[in-house]
């Protein structure tokens, strides 16, 4: 019996119970479906907050350049973005979302696994075997993330999305948190040039076992019957809504990947520190995530989330001013938690004002559009980053705050075209059902 056929093996402690952190879903089987999710979670929680922390320490430990640092996060989303965009056209018609999720974690976990490994590797192979590790790693995860995106709209209703995803990103939160700040103090004496291969390899080797936890997980989670279908073309009826929305995001989060990568490099590198202050300094924006987040879920709720969006993205904009200024653990310390704040606002709302914006009918093909956007932008601003890294003008006291000051201004620009773009519709009076464009992508054929 194939994986779509046989019934969904769910966890519930009470078939009678409806509620899941405070909110009602009014249905049994869709509260023990985001039960699953929720254990997904935990166990890919743990693997981000161990593979995150310590993978640029990693790129650094085998001398791994910095255009190449700039992709590795750029990259996997870029590739992951355009074959998201094309799936529909290569998928086996009848297959359910999970058959595809639940492979590609399972990939996900493999190729973290290699990642570990390629330190053993010579130099200068180790380098370029961690990075293509990472890369696919990046790309796996990341390759069906609109189908996840689209099976959780179909799950939770629009009305409890804010409160729902605040508690559950406030959850994983802690637990990315509590494993992040054991393993730096752990390794609390070591500093990119003193640590042992061996202590990514076991970093990388438990982040993946963690992975394999989220994929028995995931194969117990309710799928509603929203079966793909193979397209023979691939077509789209964007509203002018949707494509302001989806540019302006794209140029904010390609911004903000414009210098991104090279904060952990500045802390490692220029600044110095160990392990356990680096891990401080990701435990302040953690901190700052888990006690904002049931806020940003309540304005989400009342205030929509186009108006919590353009809040924190003015918020998240202006982050790299204080890092021109400062560089002191303390005082990058509490800048940290200013800027989990920020993000965990701006990264609630984004998701859900995605969700909101592509509807119901084929919703995750139109949420390719604007993932394949964003990987786009993000894959040309972190290029570009790379390599101004080495070439922008010293203003401040080190070379990479110039890059975070390049950043800001861009942020910057993104948040306020989004407000023009929006309130010039709201203006017009249009509406996310009106005015709408077709966007069509033919297959490869000799008669097209």
């Amino acid at each position: 019996m194939n994986e779509d056929s046989s019934p969904s093996i769910t966890i519930t402690d009470s078939p009678q119970k409806t509620t899941l952190g405070g909110v009602d879903f009014h249905s049994p089987l869709v509260r023990s479906a985001l039960l699953c999710s929720l254990f997904d979670g935990l166990f890919s929680s743990v693997m981000f907050g161990l593979v995150e922390t310590f993978a640029v320490a990693a790129a650094l430990k085998v001398k791994a350049p910095p255009m190449a640092i700039a992709v590795m996060g750029s990259l996997p989303m870029l590739a992951a973005s355009v074959f998201q965009v094309l799936l529909p056209l290569i998928v086996n018609p009848g297959r359910q979302r999970k058959y595809y999720v639940v492979r590609s974690i399972v990939l996900q976990a493999f190729f973290i696994a290699c990642a570990g490994l390629t330190g053993l590797l010579p130099h200068p192979w180790n380098a370029a075997g961690f990075i293509a590790a990472y890369v696919l790693y990046g790309f796996s995860g990341q390759s069906m993330g609109t189908l996840w995106m689209a099976w959780m709209g179909d799950l939770i209703p629009e009305q409890v999305r804010g409160r729902h995803f605040a508690w559950r990103n406030r959850f994983f939160s802690l637990i990315s948190l509590v494993f992040s700040l054991s393993i730096g103090l752990f390794a609390r004496k070591l500093t990119a040039d003193t640590t042992p291969w061996i202590f990514f390899g076991a970093i990388f080797s438990t982040a993946s076992l963690f992975r394999i936890g989220s994929f028995f997980a995931m194969r117990m989670q309710y799928d509603p019957p929203a079966k793909i279908q193979r397209a023979t073309s691939i077509s789209f009826r964007l509203s002018r809504r949707f494509l302001a929305f989806a540019f302006t995001t794209a140029l904010f989060q390609g911004a903000a990947n414009f210098s991104g990568p090279f904060f952990s490099v500045w802390f490692l590198r220029d600044l110095k520190f160990d392990y356990l202050t680096f891990a401080i300094v990701g435990a302040f924006g953690t901190i700052g995530t888990i006690v904002t987040l049931p806020i940003w879920g309540r304005l989400i709720d009342r205030l929509g989330t186009r108006a919590v969006f353009q809040i924190s993205g003015f918020m998240a904009a202006v982050i790299p001013i204080p890092y021109l200024f400062i560089s002191a653990p303390w005082a990058i310390w509490i800048t940290n938690c200013y800027s989990g704040i920020a993000w965990s606002g701006f990264n609630i709302s984004n998701f859900s004002y995605l969700l909101h914006i592509s509807g119901r009918e084929k919703s995750e093909r139109v949420i390719s559009i604007s993932v394949a956007l964003t990987g786009v932008t993000i894959f040309i601003f972190s290029l570009l980053g790379g390599w101004c890294a080495t070439h922008v003008p010293t203003i401040f006291k080190w070379q990479l705050q110039t890059l975070f000051l390049i950043s800001c201004i861009l942020r910057l620009i993104a948040m306020f075209s989004f407000r023009l773009l929006t309130n010039y519709q709201d203006r017009t009076g249009e509406e996310s059902g009106r005015a709408t464009q077709m966007l069509e992508i033919l297959p490869k054929s000799k008669n097209a």
